[in-house]
């Protein structure tokens, strides 16, 4: 039985989730995480290591005997049977349950065993009886806020994040490519246009023989269940009941199969509503004029045919791209290439996996021209943040690695804390010592809108505050962001000359898109900053580009797409002004 790496890796989170609800210890837990992350971070098949007479599974980081025997295991089942024992004993919809913002795995084994919570029904239903406020470490506000996130996660539907979209179609791509005959194959959809969270994966082929390219899909080792299985259209589940679809269209209508299956409904509706203005029809066969096909092989062609230039997949949302197209103001949409440099990094320190000067030479690695280093600060206590003496000495450490290295700039960086009254968890004369100041809200994030909008418009106003970090504080599918008025906060950003963060963590993508423009609009300037806790995550910059490109952000939006010079003498511009 052929088992990809991508289902070994689901077992494992899975087994995590699960041994975390039951009350397992800490590090139990994070050893089936951590050999997840391993699995599905490998460039190679795990089965074909698993089948070298020279290499061990235990060679792999994290992977012990013990995880290396369960990875055999699976390999040769396709499931672990300490798996199955758990969900047997656990209700799968507690999985759902701990998607709600606030109810973690402890929390929600709470409510199993006290109140018989097994899914998001019963868990409002409890919530609106009252019962749960009855509960240690429970409370009225708790019922609120449970009833509001169970409504955020059923909106969530089955969207997995940009980044898990990317490794299935990814997945599917490389094992589709293998065929022979497959002479095309791309992915479409709320996918193509990056958006953050994606449903339905969908990928569009030109082969030779349909058929043989249908039956090599459904052989993916990651296919959980087929739902169809049909000559021009195939649907399965795959991974942790994500839905990937094929279909197969001639290569005459590939352009117009691609621009019919990526824009959003409301875009499609758009530009077919031109085309019939125009006397013509347009669906995912192509361009009609009358019974002629005038245009269908490439999507230049299909948009050129009703008189509009390309429009980028990332702003087919109908939300002013074809006036724009019309008037000849599409942006020119930011390239990662552009970036010169990551404003929020950390290291080990504080939070962060890897040191200083690991972190700097990745940096280095990438091209960059300068890197911030901005650990935690006091507030922060259960990483170690750092309070003012503590601070300093680090300064000194970040200072004689800039000395040493050349070739990149080395910038003392904090990513200090925003108090519930608006004040910093730093002083300013320590700040003032700053090359970049962060600051972003960590606790007490509960607060009513008018207070949470005050507090962090007051942080805005602190002279030495350059940058707003994670400014809503979101985790996608995990949490919603803070009750905060963004339009006011961005106002005030404009007003202040303090930048935002875009929060490249596939998790954040915080700033979204909306603000993102709005902030352009308001000649607010956005950071693209990966919030890298390991040199692997500084790879985090390329989600966070996708995500300012659905914002219609250019160059020229973007603080670290500047010089060494340009982004020293925009950081002093605050102060000065101050």
């Amino acid at each position: 039985m052929a088992v990809g790496n991508a289902r070994i890796a689901d077992i494992f989170d899975e087994v995590g989730d699960l041994l975390e609800i039951s009350g397992e210890n800490f590090f139990r837990v994070r050893a089936y995480h951590n050999a997840a992350r391993v699995v599905r971070d490998l460039s190679t098949s795990i089965e074909a290591v698993a089948a070298e007479g020279d290499r061990d599974l235990t060679e792999l980081s994290g992977i012990g005997k013990d995880l290396a025997g369960k990875i055999q295991t699976i390999l040769e089942t396709g499931d672990l049977p300490m798996r199955q024992e758990l969900e047997s004993k656990i209700p799968i919809g507690l999985m759902d349950v701990m998607k709600v913002a606030g109810i973690g795995p402890r929390k929600a084994h709470t409510l199993f065993l006290e109140l018989g919570v097994k899914d998001l029904d019963s868990l409002g239903e409890a919530a609106r009886s009252g019962d749960i406020r009855k509960l240690k470490g429970f409370g009225p506000r708790t019922e609120d806020n449970i009833l509001e996130g169970i409504y955020a996660v059923k909106g969530m539907g089955n969207r997995v994040l940009w980044s898990e979209a990317e490794r299935l179609s990814t997945s599917v791509t490389e094992y589709m490519q293998a065929l022979g005959g497959l002479r095309a194959i791309e992915a479409a959809g709320s996918f193509r246009r990056l958006r953050e969270t994606v449903g339905d994966l969908d990928l569009l082929v030109i082969c030779d023989d349909p058929e043989l390219a249908s039956q090599r899909f459904v052989s993916h080792p990651d296919v959980a269940r087929v739902i169809a299985h049909g000559p021009t259209k195939t649907s399965v589940v795959m991974g942790r009941d994500s839905q990937v679809d094929i279909r197969i269209v001639p290569a005459e209508s590939f352009g117009a199969a691609l621009q019919y299956f990526t824009g959003s409904q409301a875009h499609a509706v758009a530009v077919r509503s031109m085309a019939l203005r125009k006397g013509m029809k347009l669906n995912e066969y192509g361009v009609y004029r009358e019974d002629e096909r005038i245009a269908g092989l490439t999507e230049e062609d299909v948009y050129a045919a009703i008189g509009l230039p390309w429009i980028p997949p990332e702003l087919r949302e109908n939300r002013g791209e074809i006036r724009a197209a019309l008037e000849g103001r599409l942006p020119a949409l930011i390239e990662q290439r552009q970036i010169r440099g990551d404003l929020h990094v950390h290291t080990d320190t504080t939070d962060g996996r890897d040191t200083l000067e690991t972190m700097v030479a990745e940096a280095k690695k990438r091209g960059y021209l300068y890197i911030a280093i901005t650990n935690h600060t006091q507030r922060v206590t259960m990483v170690g943040g750092l309070d003012e003496r503590g601070l300093l000495e680090h300064w000194e450490a970040v200072e004689r690695v800039a000395e040493s290295v050349e070739g990149i700039h080395v910038l003392k960086g904090v990513e200090v804390d925003i108090l519930k009254d608006g004040s910093l968890d730093i002083a300013g004369d320590v700040l003032a010592r700053a090359d970049v100041v962060v600051a972003s809200v960590h606790y007490d994030t509960d607060m009513p809108r008018p207070r949470m909008t005050r507090r962090i418009i007051r942080a805005l106003e602190n002279p030495f505050v350059d940058i707003l970090g994670h400014p809503t504080g979101r985790k996608l599918n995990e949490r919603p962001p803070y009750n905060v008025n963004m339009d006011d906060v961005i106002t005030a950003a404009a007003r202040t000359g303090t930048a935002l963060e875009l929060n490249s963590n596939p998790k954040r993508l915080d700033l979204d898109d909306a603000n993102c423009r709005s902030a352009r609009e308001h000649g607010v300037k956005v950071v693209v900053a990966t919030d890298a806790h390991s040199a692997r995550e500084l790879g985090f910059m390329r989600y966070g580009i996708n995500q300012a490109r659905r914002g219609w952000l250019e160059k020229g939006d973007v603080l670290n797409t500047a010089t060494y010079r340009g982004l020293a003498k925009a950081l002093r511009k605050k102060v000065r002004a101050a």
